[in-house]
Formats: C-alpha cells, sequence, structure tokens
C-alpha cells in the first residue's frame, strides 16, 4: 500500500514537475534569457538542474538588460563560450530560496552566491554567514549585497555606475555596480529548484582592490598605496575590508599620501586595513576588531533602516560594501584616529565572545547604508571600470 502511494506521488509531482526554462518561458520580458537558455540548454541544465544546489534563487536578466550589454561591451552574451558563460551565470544564482519579502530587510543583506573561483572569489565565508545559508561550505560563493528601498543611503546619493533609481530592491556587486530588482512573488516565479526574480542589468564579478579603488577615483588612496609595498598584500591577501578615506578625508587630514614618511604612511595604512570580511549588515555597536597595524578599530551604529549610520572610530561610512574579489572596502568621511582618542559615545555592551562570532573566519558584516557617493568617484568612472573589469575576466 505505501509502495502504490510513493508511485502514485512520484507520477503526480513528474506530471507538475517545472524547470527553470517552463517557469521563465511565459514570461515576454524574458524572452532573450529563455532563447539564450534553450541555446545553451546543456551547459544551464548541469547548473540549474543539479539538485545538490537547490534550493536556490536565479537573477534572470531582463530583455533590457541583454540590450544595455550589448551597447556597453559591444559584444552579445550569445557570442561569450561556455567558459567565459560560467562565472557570469554562477554569479547570478543565489545560495537560497529567497522570496520577495525575504528580500525586504530595514539593514540589507549579504547573500553568497555560487561563483567560486579564486579568480573572483578569495574569500571565505565566516561562522555566522556560513550559519545563515547552510554551512560553510554552501554559503563559500562570492557574494551579492541587497539594498532594499528602507534600506539607508546614509544621507547621500547613491552614485554608480548602474544607478538604481526606483523604489525596487537594489543588487551591489563588483566595482560598484547596482542594478534594480524586481521580485516575482506569485506562483509564477516558483520553479521546482526554487525562484528566480529579475534583474535590469547585468552583475558584475568583483575585481581585485587596484581596480577597484581606482574605479572609485580614489586617487588620495591609490597614491599612498603607490608610496607603500602594500599593492600586491592587499590584492593578493583573503578576507580583508579595507577602510578607505575618501578623497577630502584625506585633503582634511593634511594630505598624509605625500606628507607622511613611507614608514609612518605603511603603519597607517595597515591600520585601515581589517583581516577579516565586515559586510555592513552584520556590524553592530560596540564590536571591535584588531587591525592589520595592530591598532583596535571600534564599530558604532545608530538608527536602523534609512536612519542608520556606521562609524570605525570616529570615520562615518559614506559607501559600503564596495566589493572586492577578496573582501570589501568601506569609503570613510575622514582618517582613523586612534580609538582612545575617540568621545566614547558607543555602546559597550557587546562582549568579545560575541564580537569574535559575528567576525571570525570572513564572516562580518554587509551593507544597508551602502549608499553613499565616493568622494571624487563618478557615474562614468565605475562605468569605465565596470566595462573593462568585466571584458578582462570574460573575453
Amino acid at each position: 500500500m505505501h509502495r502504490l502511494s510513493f508511485l502514485l506521488l512520484s507520477c503526480v509531482l513528474g506530471t507538475n514537475a517545472r524547470s527553470l526554462l517552463d517557469a521563465i518561458s511565459s514570461n515576454p520580458e524574458l524572452s532573450n534569457f529563455t532563447a539564450f537558455y534553450s541555446a545553451n540548454e546543456e551547459f544551464a541544465n548541469a547548473l540549474y538542474n543539479n539538485e545538490s544546489n537547490w534550493p536556490m534563487t536565479v537573477l534572470i536578466p531582463s530583455n533590457q538588460a541583454f540590450v544595455s550589454y550589448q551597447q556597453q561591451y559591444n559584444t552579445s552574451l550569445t557570442s561569450l563560450t561556455a567558459d567565459q558563460l560560467l562565472p557570469l551565470v554562477q554569479y547570478h544564482t543565489l545560495v537560497s530560496n529567497l522570496s520577495g519579502p525575504d528580500l525586504a530587510t530595514p539593514d540589507g543583506l549579504t547573500i553568497p552566491t555560487q561563483l567560486t573561483s579564486s579568480a573572483y572569489n578569495n574569500r571565505t565565508a565566516g561562522p555566522s554567514l556560513a550559519a545563515k545559508y547552510g554551512g560553510a561550505q554552501k554559503a563559500s560563493g562570492q557574494v551579492v549585497f541587497i539594498s532594499s528601498s528602507s534600506s539607508s543611503t546614509n544621507t547621500k546619493k547613491l552614485l554608480l555606475s548602474r544607478q538604481a533609481g526606483s523604489g525596487d530592491p537594489s543588487i551591489r556587486s563588483g566595482l560598484g555596480s547596482n542594478v534594480n530588482l524586481t521580485a516575482v512573488s506569485d506562483a509564477s516565479g516558483l520553479w521546482d529548484g526554487g525562484r528566480y526574480h529579475i534583474i535590469d542589468g547585468l552583475l558584475t564579478p568583483p575585481a581585485p582592490c587596484h581596480t577597484t579603488i581606482r574605479g572609485a577615483g580614489l586617487t588620495s588612496l591609490d597614491t599612498a598605496l603607490n608610496r607603500t609595498s602594500l599593492w600586491s598584500a592587499l590584492d593578493h591577501g583573503t578576507n580583508l575590508t579595507c577602510l578607505g578615506p575618501s578623497n577630502a578625508a584625506f585633503q582634511r587630514a593634511g594630505n598624509p599620501q605625500t606628507s607622511l614618511s613611507e614608514e609612518g604612511l605603511n603603519a597607517a595604512l595597515l591600520m585601515h586595513t581589517l583581516p577579516q570580511v565586515a559586510y555592513s549588515d552584520f556590524l553592530v555597536d560596540g564590536q571591535e576588531f584588531g587591525s592589520l597595524g595592530g591598532g583596535t578599530v571600534r564599530v558604532r551604529v545608530e538608527g536602523v533602516g534609512r536612519e542608520r549610520r556606521v562609524w570605525f572610530n570616529n570615520a562615518e561610512v559614506v559607501e559600503a560594501n564596495v566589493l572586492t574579489n577578496n573582501g570589501l572596502m568601506h569609503v570613510l568621511d575622514d582618517v582613523l584616529k586612534p580609538v582612545d582618542q575617540v568621545n566614547a559615545t558607543s555602546s559597550t555592551s557587546v562582549t568579545a565572545s560575541a564580537t569574535a562570532s559575528a567576525t571570525s573566519s570572513g564572516a562580518a558584516a554587509a551593507s544597508s547604508s551602502g549608499g553613499a557617493v565616493v568622494m571624487g568617484a563618478g557615474a562614468k568612472s565605475w562605468s569605465l571600470l565596470s566595462a573593462l573589469g568585466m571584458l578582462m575576466y570574460l573575453v
């Protein structure tokens, strides 16, 4: 009897099976991706029909995204080889089944993808991120950061290569790129392996630190790093957070990128580098990090949602979660002072053990404040570097 019931259930499930291709085929806004999938069905099925990867959420580029890609890179997605497509497709595949409401978190949301190649992902998932997404292995891929319309913009306008201008959630990927997300929350967005949502542009896989910093127009930080021997370590290290002062911050501090000795500059830059990945949605008030320079960096958080603001010691984050292939950068409005020179205005309620739990092994934080313009980083700068970075990796 149980055997018969199982067979009947299997027949019913088989009859109602719904692949990703089935799910997207009925949406005319996704006709380009449907044709793209059909032309690369063996390749696509190897990823999307692998049940060991389920559940997943696939970010499907709209027809307009295909047009924009063609215009920006002067090449078609359909002209890329399977080896070129694989990291791009993996980066558009989130490792969890996430509905529209799941994405609408007030402090933003860091989500791992299936992109694990070391060229784009020289970082690991720490315990907090791993616990949230099914373990260290499942959460090991490069991340995206999703900001809902209720997330903080830090009172400044987000200026990026592809700017999210609607009330929809936006997704940040590499080189400061943001695209809009349209959640498909009804049954039409469901398929056997999870669900899909629609995005209006292609995500950009994160690039090394030097490409990202120069693309942001952070010329003072670039000058400082060029005067030291730190570029190689910053590019090739794993699980790093760069606390990067803006150009205006360097100027207010008396242009230390040129006035300090090489030894002094080296020490100052190490003070601004954390040996773990600190995404802003994991940051809590009173949390402390030890910098590579040996000093303590303390986090202060005020407000929630759109009112949320974050400081490291004395410096406020003006743009959070600028993703790199080995971690991320938070752009600051000031050069860091030692913690003992900062007024004790932050909470001390977070214990050392709680801090370690949240941040060790590269699992700290993601952005809700990920919104302010980098001093000197305009949309044109990001767009050029986004194009160069995508072509460098894919062509």
